[in-house]
């Protein structure tokens, strides 16, 4: 067996490089390319599900696969194409190719989209509204 080198602090801090992958939606046929997330940028997305008491904000539920997307689909040069403002035309995207979308970039960014699902069907009793 070989050892293997362990990286150092510098190595570990070294700024992080964003992972890119173009993706096809499934009906209306379009390319996106999609960008990986920061550790911070991925646990904002996951905090705002959570009101202030510690409870779940079903608005906020509801349009997580919504925010995924607007999180992740970037131009060539990697700036966001998105904004929150396109969340709500999201909406009337056809849902094969929302959901599609989703998938894809909750696996590019390493959030597990059972979590997801699982907060949404344990919230019923401990939800708040906005």
């Amino acid at each position: 067996m070989s050892k293997a080198t362990l990286a150092s602090a510098d190595q570990l801090f070294a700024p992080a490089k964003r992972r890119h992958k173009a993706i096809t939606l499934p009906v209306s046929g379009h390319a996106v390319r999609i960008q990986s997330l920061t550790a911070c940028e991925s646990a904002r997305y996951s905090a705002q599900t959570l009101a202030k008491n510690g409870s779940f904000k079903m608005s906020k539920l509801e349009d997580a696969e919504r925010r995924l997307i607007v999180l992740c689909f970037v131009d060539d040069d990697g700036n966001r194409i998105l904004n929150d403002r396109d969340m709500i035309r999201l909406g009337d995207w056809d849902s094969a190719d929302a959901t599609h979308a989703y998938k894809e970039c909750a696996a590019h960014t390493g959030i597990n989209t059972d979590d997801i699902e699982g907060l949404a069907k344990n919230s019923e009793k401990t939800t708040v509204e906005d």
